[in-house]
């Protein structure tokens, strides 16, 4: 009885050591970042915290959204202000409980969300969306987001390093036996949005694989609709006008497949809300708004150049909205 309780105090202990260990490979240069001020959620939230009741227009969504809605475009052209709270891989659970937690601290107008089936799957970077969480000031949204937005597995990657951590450190141990050239720093950030210069080159666009649909992605129905009507409600509540997008793709990719899954789904679910509105900029007025391949800077994430064109439409789209 004895050896086997040592048994168990000494895997006790390595499980303990591994965890310590891996919390400060992965989350001791974001604590140097925050101390730092250049950590990118970290300046995000701090501008919606501190900036009380500024901002007419947020944008919610992935890193698709980070890169390619331009603030300045959008305040310029509707003369407002406008704040990027897109995020690295953000769920539609973690687009709703960010958005319950700016509502604490601004009034806007209109919120646009950019969504698109892999937002609504049941794979999810833990990493990610605790780190953008970790910057709420309020506890209970932080708890609820965490228990209600992913229930026991989230429970558990929220207390496990090793489980949070997980891919990182698959990617990592990969990284030693390729030659995978190390990601350029994001430091250049303007009101939530990242001025991405890099164009896809010719290699990236011949290796690229058709667009997210039903069959190549595990689109979690039900998930979606569950927290879309919840930024639905929580948006009618406050009088916020809600406008939800399908971000562009480099047109090479678009071509590879006729399947219209991810634009007919959102189109025909949004169809069901009378007072919300659903833009793909894929084909948003392209008479105007021509996209090319040099807009982006790989498979999906707008560059400077696609930002402005993305940027451009939701000021018409909602210069129309006025309008009518």
């Amino acid at each position: 009885m004895k050896k086997f309780l040592k048994h168990i105090a000494y895997g006790l202990f390595f499980f303990v050591l591994i965890n310590l260990l891996i919390v400060l490979k992965y989350e001791y240069p974001a604590y140097e970042a925050i101390k730092n001020k250049t950590h990118k959620n970290y300046l995000k939230w701090n501008s919606i915290h501190t900036n009380k009741d500024t901002y007419d227009l947020i944008i919610l969504g992935s890193s698709r959204c980070y890169t390619g809605f331009n603030p300045k475009v959008i305040d310029s052209g509707l003369n407002i202000e406008s704040f990027n709270m897109g995020t690295s891989a953000q769920d539609i659970a973690e687009s709703y409980y960010s958005l319950v937690e700016i509502l604490e601290y601004q009034k806007p107008k209109y919120v646009v969300l950019g969504t698109f089936l892999n937002l609504s799957d049941d794979t999810h970077d833990y990493y990610q969306i605790f780190s953008n969480a970790s910057f709420f000031k309020s506890s209970k949204n932080k708890f609820d987001l965490v228990t209600d937005g992913y229930g026991s597995e989230g429970i558990a990657n929220y207390l496990i390093p090793l489980m949070k951590f997980n891919n990182y450190i698959k990617q990592d141990l990969m990284s030693v036996f390729s030659d995978k050239p190390e990601k350029t720093p994001e430091t250049d950030w303007y009101k939530g949005f990242l001025k991405e210069t890099a164009i896809i080159s010719q290699a990236q666009i011949e290796t690229l694989k058709p667009i997210p649909n039903f069959s190549n992605t595990a689109f979690n129905e039900g998930r979606f609709k569950t927290f879309l009507n919840k930024i639905y409600d929580l948006t009618k509540e406050k009088g916020i006008k809600l406008i939800v997008l399908r971000t562009p793709y480099p047109p090479s990719r678009l071509k590879l497949s006729d399947n219209t899954d991810e634009e007919s789904f959102y189109k025909n679910y949004l169809n069901n809300y009378k007072d919300v509105d659903y833009y793909d900029l894929n084909n948003y007025k392209p008479e105007l708004f021509k996209y090319e391949d040099a807009d982006f800077s790989d498979y999906h994430h707008a560059n400077i150049e696609g930002a402005s064109k993305m940027s451009q439409q939701v000021v018409d789209i909602i210069k129309n909205q006025s309008n009518n």
